[in-house]
């Protein structure tokens, strides 16, 4: 494809006229959330005021699982702020949730922002198995990751990196949630996408979750939105072919009048198309 046809294809508000509006919802729902539910936990993970982590649980109860979000916004736009709206529906159903930050591009570099969203989970494992929690007889909850768009990239990055000097002694997550994501970014080089990131050739692929081991093994769940573009339903088929190969694919599909934008809106809400993928991956029987 040619390079304007390349950028619209990368472009995913093309198919989605709308996503300003959406955008904006992010934003009310999640101030929304913010202002209904008892205040989080911050947990900082590093010295950019953007490093924080907002960690939502139930009110007077232990959960099992916790949900650790990454947004998306091409890795230069949006905020853990933004993305406070699927808590309430984790939480009803005793499900932890928590909104990641992290520094956005240009301001940190693509390889930067990984390595603060390896760190954000590391600190996230250390507080859940803090002493306190032995102390208290509370189990560790199992955390699966979760992300959108860029965010799903980050979360797909997580799955090749070694961890053992990190979080050493524990798995540092249990399983993974992908939802329109991007995972060959080769075709960003040449587009304005690219202004604020500044990747070449090498850099793109070393940054590739296709192409790279994978050093963490959970169950994975890949979905995408019927109005995502051909190019990110193409990626995110790709991926679901390689996790499948290697017996890590647990459950993939496209989610019928979602677009690449408002998918994320079915996140933990029960019953939803997107609900029934991914909720046996996290009941007790589904990891």
């Amino acid at each position: 494809m040619d390079d304007a046809e390349r950028a619209r294809e990368y472009s995913p508000s093309s198919k989605a006229p709308d996503f300003l509006h959406t955008l904006s919802d992010y934003r009310a729902r999640s101030l929304s959330a913010a202002r209904d539910l008892v205040a989080p936990t911050i947990l900082r993970y590093g010295p950019d005021a953007a490093q924080r982590i907002l960690l939502f649980e139930p009110p007077g109860h232990a959960a099992d699982v916790l949900v650790a979000y990454f947004h998306g916004g091409y890795w230069q736009e949006l905020s853990a702020d933004d993305s406070l709206f699927p808590a309430p529906a984790f939480l009803g159903r005793r499900i932890a949730y928590a909104a990641v930050g992290y520094t956005l591009a240009p301001r940190a570099t693509l390889p930067g922002i990984v390595e603060q969203a390896a760190d954000a989970i590391a600190a996230l494992r250390r507080f859940t198995t803090a002493p306190r929690m032995a102390a208290a007889r509370i189990a560790a909850p199992r955390i699966v990751i979760a992300g959108s768009s860029a965010g799903a990239h980050l979360a797909a990055m997580l799955l090749t990196l070694d961890w053992r000097t990190r979080v050493p002694g524990v798995s540092p997550f249990d399983g993974a949630i992908l939802l329109s994501g991007i995972y060959d970014l080769r075709p960003l080089v040449g587009t304005y996408i690219n202004d604020a990131l500044r990747l070449d050739e090498r850099d793109a692929f070393a940054l590739s979750p296709q192409y790279l081991p994978i050093h963490t093994r959970v169950p994975v769940t890949v979905c995408w939105g019927e109005h995502d573009t051909n190019e990110f339903r193409r990626q995110s088929r790709n991926l679901v072919g390689r996790l499948a190969r290697v017996g890590m694919l647990y459950a993939a599909g496209e989610m019928a009048a979602r677009n690449h934008f408002d998918l994320v809106f079915d996140l933990g809400v029960a019953g939803s198309p997107l609900d029934r993928r991914i909720a046996p991956l996290l009941g007790r029987g589904g990891l």
